[in-house]
Parts: structure tokens; sequence; C-alpha cells
């Protein structure tokens, strides 16, 4: 966590937001997915002031969602290419695109997803790896991990790895944190 998150360290959702929380970044690795790789590139499309790029930019390096290289020796010149985790971050961004769409997007959606072969319109649905069933709530829940610390212990119900977590329909009340 960068030095000035006030949050819990051990949170996933802290430390995702901690590297792409603020919006230029989401904005700028959005651009990234749409090929953008120069600073000019993504200051033309983005509008963003240069100083604000520059440290979007850097932030997104140290992260590790962008990488930077030389593109030109004379002058010295960078792109900003996504790494793994950058590209990994591309359907988190779908995701976002079609929550908007459903909830902020009154007039209908300005941008879609599609099949890239089909050209059918996407939903975007999280399921779940191994089972193939949709992440709803109360069929999923959030838990404490093998990593977690006292306080996040006391936050999230915690589950033995082998045995099966009650039927949350079964009980009066889903546990305090299950629904995160």
């Amino acid at each position: 966590m960068h030095d000035s998150s006030p949050i819990n360290p051990q949170c996933p959702i802290a430390r995702s937001l901690d590297r792409v929380g603020e919006w230029w970044s989401m904005l700028i690795l959005r651009e990234a997915f749409l090929g953008a790789s120069r600073f000019d590139q993504f200051q033309k499309n983005l509008g963003i002031a240069p100083n604000m790029l520059t440290r979007r930019l850097q932030t997104l390096v140290a992260d590790g969602l962008l990488e930077k290289r030389p593109y030109s020796t004379r002058p010295l010149r960078h792109e900003y290419v996504l790494t793994a985790a950058g590209q990994d971050f591309r359907p988190v961004l779908w995701t976002i695109m079609a929550w908007g769409n459903q909830h902020f997007a009154p007039e209908g959606p300005a941008i879609q997803l599609v099949d890239s072969v089909t050209g059918a319109l996407a939903e975007p649905m999280l399921v779940d790896r191994h089972t193939g069933r949709p992440l709803t709530y109360p069929a999923f829940r959030v838990v404490a991990g093998p990593a977690a610390d006292a306080r996040t212990k006391s936050r999230y119900p915690t589950w033995p790895a082998t045995a099966p977590m009650p039927n949350p329909t079964e009980s009066a009340a889903a546990p305090t944190g299950a629904a995160a």
C-alpha cells in the first residue's frame, strides 16, 4: 500500500483501489486497451494535464500495470505497454462499463462489449472458475483467508477449508461482513 493509504493493508479491495482507484488511472488503462502507448496519445485522448499524466503513468509503472520502454533514443522517448497485471484488469474494466451502462446511462449505452467473431452483444458475468456458477450473494460470500490478521478475522467470518459453508437461507442472518 502507498504511504497515504489509511485503510487496512490486508484488504485486497483497498490494495487494488490504491493502484487503480484514482479515476485517471482507469482511464489511462482504458486508453492502453484501445492501443494508446505514447504520452502524447494518452494526453490527446484524455485531455489530461501533462504533470498529472506523468504522475499517473509513473504510478502505474511502479505498481506493475504498465511497463515503460524506450522507442526512440534521439531524443529519448518512451512508450507504456500493458503488463500481465495490466492486461488482467481488462475484464474488471468491462464489468465496470457494463455496471455503468446498466445504472448510469439513462440514454442508453455509448459503448458496449461484443463477441469479436459474431458481433453479438456480450454481458459480463462473474462466475466461479471451478464450478461455472454465477458469483451471486448469498450463494457466495467473502471470508477471511489464510493470511488474515486478527483485525481481518474479527470483521469477516472464517470457514474451515474442508467443511461446507452453511446455506445462508437456512440461517436467520448472514455473518457480519459476509456481503462485502
